[in-house]
């Protein structure tokens, strides 16, 4: 039973890695987006107030993506540590 929990924690680890991936990604685009624009649009988005919101997005894409890697790795490391105590564990 202790094996089968510990392969739920590692698969959930996994999607997370997956999530964690995908936002990475995400953050990057949107960073790339952000540099392409023009000094019009840049301008614009100062005076606008968007500037702001650009790096409060921004920023909460980076926090997500932390987030993610986090839950991944304690996921993980919990599903790898009790697969290993099921398989050690005596037989009753």
């Amino acid at each position: 039973m202790i094996t089968v929990a510990g392969g739920v924690f590692f698969s959930v680890g996994i999607m997370f890695l997956l999530l964690g991936g995908w936002s990475f990604w995400e953050k990057i685009k949107f960073e790339n987006e952000l540099g392409n624009r023009g000094q019009f649009n840049t301008t614009i988005s100062k005076l606008s107030g968007w500037e702001e919101f650009n790096k409060q997005e921004l920023e909460r894409k980076q926090n997500l993506v932390f987030t993610f890697l986090v839950i991944a790795g304690i996921s993980g490391s919990l599903g790898v540590g009790l697969a290993i105590a099921g398989k050690n564990q005596p037989t009753q």
